[in-house]
């Protein structure tokens, strides 16, 4: 692998300045936390990747039990104040717990290649009833994409953990995200999987 390539797959944290420039996501993911509040029955979530913790926001604003991990320390001058005790500043592998729902949004893609099922083991092994997972296809440009693939090979890994895609659910979600103003590519990208 030449210099070039072993670059580019470094995991590159986030800088605060990089978290701010997130904030006009901040109404994509609230669509986004409002259907799974209506569509899932959960008690507990937990967020691998949660950044700006704006899902978690919603979740915490309806009186779930919430949890968080996030890769970058930046995160702490991000995050809202109620949400400072739920986070932590750690990798993946790192997350503990058992939660009803836990999501995984937009960081399957920013993780090196070999770690993929690692991230698929972790996210399996924090959730008991629910997942909400994206991923970036091959193509997808953005900011430190090292790792798209196409889909039916993150499926394929949550299948061999015991998870299947809820076909229905994924479709109503997509139908949901159809006009999102400023993440447009979670539609294509968002699954919701349950424990089979």
């Amino acid at each position: 692998m030449s210099w070039l390539e072993r670059r580019r797959q470094r995991v590159k944290t986030y800088r605060v300045k990089d978290f701010l420039l997130r904030e006009k996501f901040r109404r994509d993911y609230q669509v986004i936390g409002r259907f799974l509040l209506r569509n899932l029955s959960f008690e507990s979530v937990y967020d691998v990747g949660c950044a700006n913790g704006f899902l978690l926001s919603e979740f915490l604003a309806a009186d779930k039990r919430c949890g968080g991990i996030e890769l970058s320390p930046a995160v702490r001058e991000v995050l809202p104040q109620e949400l400072q005790p739920l986070v932590e500043v750690g990798d993946f592998s790192t997350a503990r717990g058992e939660w009803d729902l836990v999501c995984c949004v937009e960081v399957a893609e920013h993780i090196p290649p070999e770690r993929s099922r690692d991230l698929v083991a972790a996210v399996t092994g924090l959730a008991r009833s629910w997942i909400y997972f994206t991923a970036a296809l091959p193509g997808q440009t953005g900011r430190g994409h090292v790792n798209c693939r196409p889909h039916e090979e993150w499926l394929s890994w949550f299948d061999e953990a015991g998870w299947q895609q809820h076909d229905t659910l994924t479709l109503r979600l997509r139908e949901e995200l159809e006009g999102l103003d400023s993440a447009p590519w979670l539609r294509a990208n968002s699954f919701v999987l349950f424990s089979g």
